[in-house]
């Protein structure tokens, strides 16, 4: 037997001619073909040649099983999950998988943030397995930002199927990929239950590429229960590592543009933060004595205390303090997605472009140097080619344009620190502009921060990717109620570090529920709700569009007040078991700073509820409903 075996395994022998020498040697011919179905995997590989142990495991069990395994074989450490009676069998295979972790979440929203959070932190894949395909409702806005922001987070449903297929019976929807269509960057649905994983390497292969991307994958629930024959794949096995060089003639291109700019400027995105490049785009500042900025991302990517770095506007060129008229502008990184008709450069300015996403470059702002690649590389490149064509004369005008921009940011510095000048800096409720000091002060040198509380300014927490202070913005697609699930993950992947999350009450609001992984999984986060009693944005935005209005001239706003009655977000947090407080005065919030360290110190998270001032143009204090 085990000759002939060998000879099959070697295709010495056919597999008709297989099973007859079996039959000679008295093997039943349905044992006999039992034999040759478990050999076949292993004769025939995708690649025509005998498979590989080491890359593929031919795995046998219940379909949900094979996706534990899968998610195992793929680096996958947590799911974040609602659960469903539809994924009991996949609960029933991570009772023996103790390394693949199941994240209860009680909503789908928050937990899909927490997903993400874990996966922007941690740079490792996750998934957020949610209850059924109407569950995926409930995802859809974080899966939104998943996709705008470029988190390769992977999203899993079932579909009740069977022989109810297809009849609208319970928690059906016809087919949930076509609720996904526009906001992930791919999606497939298993056929039969032996496909199931093979269809998650997809989803993950295709998230993890270049730009990455929320994806999804779902099949039918009684797929779970079926006894499959299938194979787990390593995912380095598949995935392309694309990192692509961009072109040797647009590199020197670039670089000639550069070195010969009087005045070049450097706009930096998220592809630096996630390529691990940023301090090769400082080593290019400094070549060229070049000034720094950054058009709104979800990272910051510079090191803010570095005397290049020149602020952060809502971008447009002419907005910047410092170098409003650039004769060359290199993009790295960002995708400048908000490039409006506002933010086009003039014809004059000679525009880099250089980033992974090259399918959107030119569709706004017009090229000169498209230079499609993986940042890092890149940036290897064009340093190399600026050091080649660098001159004594051109280091002589690197070293005073550097000297220009370190006096302008020294005075910068200076002038942001009259802020505590403001002569209502003491007053209770809180000024936004005192609460967000006091963090900035409070906060470790190494802190993260999780930013979903408005257009308040974080211009005092430096912020510096390179060992620093983190920011993890939530502009990317600003769905709403992503802050405190984001947070809640990020301390799960980086548990070390402090993690603070300042987030708007109305944010805080679309998604509290995270508060209770954070009792429940014991990750010490600090919240700090802005608490104004009002949507800000939109009754500021909702002014600017009518100035002078009705809305004005009588005060009757409909959309934005948030209190009578006031809404206690530290009742909230205590519901969920998390410690909180209310503060109202600068004296009462350097206490609570003070208690919500020692909580995190001894592993519990905290939450302060800050009452802040209201600002902006003709609030009304009461609530305004036309009579009915």
């Amino acid at each position: 037997m085990r000759e002939l075996v060998k000879q099959y395994l070697s295709r010495s022998l056919s597999r008709r001619y297989f099973v007859k020498r079996l039959a000679s040697i008295g093997v039943p011919l349905a044992a006999a073909k039992s034999i040759v179905q478990s050999l076949t995997p292993f004769v025939h590989a995708q690649d025509g040649q005998a498979i590989n142990p080491e890359r593929v495991k031919v795995f046998q069990g219940t379909g949900a099983a094979a996706f534990a395994e899968q998610l195992i074989a793929s680096g996958v450490q947590y799911v974040f999950g609602n659960s469903s009676s539809g994924d009991a069998p996949f609960y029933e295979a991570l009772v023996d998988r103790p390394q693949l972790k199941y994240i209860l979440t009680p909503h789908e929203g928050p937990g899909a943030a927490m997903a993400a959070g874990y996966v922007k932190a941690s740079g490792e894949p996750a998934m957020a397995m949610e209850a059924g395909a109407v569950s995926l409702f409930n995802a859809l806005g974080q899966m939104y930002n998943a996709f705008k922001e470029k988190t390769p987070l992977i999203f899993h449903t079932t579909s009740s199927g069977g022989r109810g297929m297809g009849r609208d019976g319970f928690e059906q929807v016809a087919d949930p990929r076509q609720m996904v269509t526009s906001v992930s960057k791919g999606f497939w649905a298993a056929r039969r239950a032996d496909m199931i994983p093979e269809t998650v390497r997809r989803a993950i292969k295709l998230a993890w590429t270049p730009p990455y991307g929320s994806t999804y994958v779902t099949w039918q629930s009684d797929f779970n229960r079926e006894t499959v024959r299938t194979q787990v794949i390593l995912q380095e096995k598949l995935d392309p590592r694309m990192r692509i060089r961009p072109a040797p003639t647009e590199v020197e291109r670039a670089a000639k543009l550069l070195v010969e700019a009087k005045m070049p400027l450097m706009i930096v995105g998220d592809e630096l933060y996630k390529a691990r490049a940023v301090d090769k785009a400082v080593r290019l500042a400094e070549l060229l004595g070049m000034p720094v900025t950054q058009a709104r991302q979800v990272f910051a990517n510079f090191p803010q205390t570095h005397p290049l770095w020149v602020s952060s506007p809502r971008f447009r060129l002419g907005s910047l303090p410092f170098a409003k008229n650039p004769d060359v502008v290199i993009n790295v990184g960002n995708n400048l997605r908000r490039s409006g008709s506002g933010s086009r450069f003039p014809s004059q300015v000679k525009f880099i472009d250089m980033r992974i996403e090259g399918w959107s470059m030119g569709n706004v702002i017009t090229t000169e140097v498209p230079l499609v690649a993986d940042v890092a590389y890149g940036l290897e490149d064009l340093i190399a080619a600026v050091q080649d064509i660098m001159t004594p004369t051109l280091k002589n005008r690197v070293t005073e344009r550097s000297e220009q921009v370190r006096t302008f940011t020294e005075r910068a510095k200076k002038l942001r620190s009259l802020v505590t000048k403001n002569p209502d800096w003491d007053q209770a409720p809180l000024l936004a502009e005192r609460l967000t000091y006091e963090i900035a002060q409070f906060a470790d040198r190494d802190a993260i921060v999780v930013h979903e509380a408005g257009s308040i300014g974080l211009e005092g927490f430096d912020f510096d990717p390179l060992g620093g202070r983190e920011l993890f913005f939530y502009f990317g697609g600003i769905h709403l109620g992503s802050g405190v699930g984001t947070a809640a993950g990020v301390k799960l992947a980086r548990p070390n570090q402090q993690v603070i999350c300042l987030v708007g009450d109305g944010s805080f609001l679309f998604g509290p529920t995270a508060l209770w992984n954070m009792a429940r999984l014991e990750l010490p986060v600090i919240v700090v709700v802005y608490n104004n009693h009002a949507y800000a944005g939109p009754h500021n935005r909702a002014i600017s569009t009518i100035p002078g209005g009705r809305m004005v001239q009588t005060g009757r706003f409909v959309h934005d007040y948030l209190g009578d009655p006031d809404m206690n977000m530290a009742y909230i947090a205590r519901g969920f078991g998390v410690e909180a407080e209310v503060v109202e005065s600068p004296a009462q919030l350097k206490e609570a700073l003070a208690r919500a360290r020692q909580s995190t110190r001894e592993g519990k998270p905290y939450l302060i509820d800050a009452q802040v001032a209201r600002r902006g143009v003709a609030w009304a204090e009461k609530p305004w409903t036309p009579a009915i």
